[in-house]
């Protein structure tokens, strides 16, 4: 008889709108600490996993263009390979806009690209991975490292001024290996995050890196 009295208890509950917040819901006990938690937390835990964003926001287009994503590499600061690894015909996506519907359909339009973003994960010690991601598709490349030391490492460097100029490369990306100081027995990399805020410490770069890569894109006429 007990047993029955506390199933009927059970179900016979008084139903009341849950007032805890979203976060609260989702982690009860405060078990991740969402409250202290920043944003920069997360993508310095998604380092520690050997993953990377870079996001790159467009200037905007008045019309359609090509656009070119180009991976250039270097080995003792000469070109050693070129390939165009995105490609698009037209600057632009389709998307679905529900707001007026046309014959109780959503209505398809097109809309310019206005960013392009790169996802970089560590691969094993010969390879690293690099995905780029527009509205209009995406697409994922391997990257081959030349690794000559044990301590040997890559490192990915961005730019900040990356506004598009017609029918001319713009840099990126830059993904280097340290280069060997032989007097003070160390590995060495360039201390510039920003390539674009310190043009000493990018010659440097470029200069001393035995090898690397440079990722750029190109607007062009259709």
């Amino acid at each position: 008889m007990a047993s029955l009295l506390i199933s009927c208890n059970l179900f016979s509950q008084e139903f009341r709108k849950d007032p805890r917040s979203q976060q609260q819901k989702e982690d009860t006990y405060n078990s991740y600490q969402g409250d202290l938690i920043t944003k920069t937390d997360l993508l310095k835990a998604l380092e520690l996993t050997g993953v990377r964003i870079f996001k790159f926001p467009l200037s905007p287009f008045d019309k359609e263009y090509k656009l070119t994503v180009t991976l250039t590499e270097y080995v003792n600061g000469k070109i050693s390979s070129a390939k165009n690894i995105y490609y698009l015909e037209k600057n632009t996506y389709t998307h679905f806009d529900d707001s007026g519907l046309k014959d109780s359909l959503p209505v398809l339009y097109a809309a310019y690209i206005d960013q392009l973003v790169f996802y970089t994960k560590g691969g094993n010690d010969s390879t690293l991975m690099l995905k780029l991601e527009t509205y209009a598709g995406s697409d994922i490349m391997p990257i081959k490292t030349k690794k000559l030391r044990e301590h040997q490492f890559y490192n990915w460097r961005y730019y900040s001024k990356t506004n598009w100029i017609l029918n001319k490369e713009i840099p990126l990306l830059v993904c280097a290996s340290s280069w060997y100081d032989a007097e003070n027995e160390v590995e060495r990399f360039c201390g510039a995050v920003d390539l674009s805020s310190d043009v000493k410490e990018t010659e440097t770069l470029l200069k001393s890196s035995p090898h690397y890569y440079v990722v750029s894109y190109k607007v062009s006429e259709k």
